[in-house]
């Protein structure tokens, strides 16, 4: 898994619309917004999106989440 990019590649769960950046608005539709399809780097569902993907990955790997931490993992 590369997490370098994992933020990139996450499924939006659900509608999140934005503007154009400076630079690279469409000519003939400067004033319409994009609906994001995957989540990017400083989208605020990111790490949401992102830590939902791990755990479902790491429940099916049969660990379990630290009682106490719950970024922690561990097999019985």
């Amino acid at each position: 898994m590369d997490v370098k990019s994992a933020f990139l590649n996450e499924i939006l769960e659900e509608e999140v619309y934005v503007t154009q950046p400076p630079g690279f608005e469409a000519k003939d539709a400067s004033h319409k917004v994009f609906k994001l399809k995957k989540a990017l780097y400083e989208l605020k569902q990111a790490p949401e999106v992102w830590n939902k993907m791990i755990d479902l990955f790491m429940l099916k790997l049969h660990f379990t989440k630290f009682s106490v931490e719950y970024e922690v993992y561990v097999k019985d």
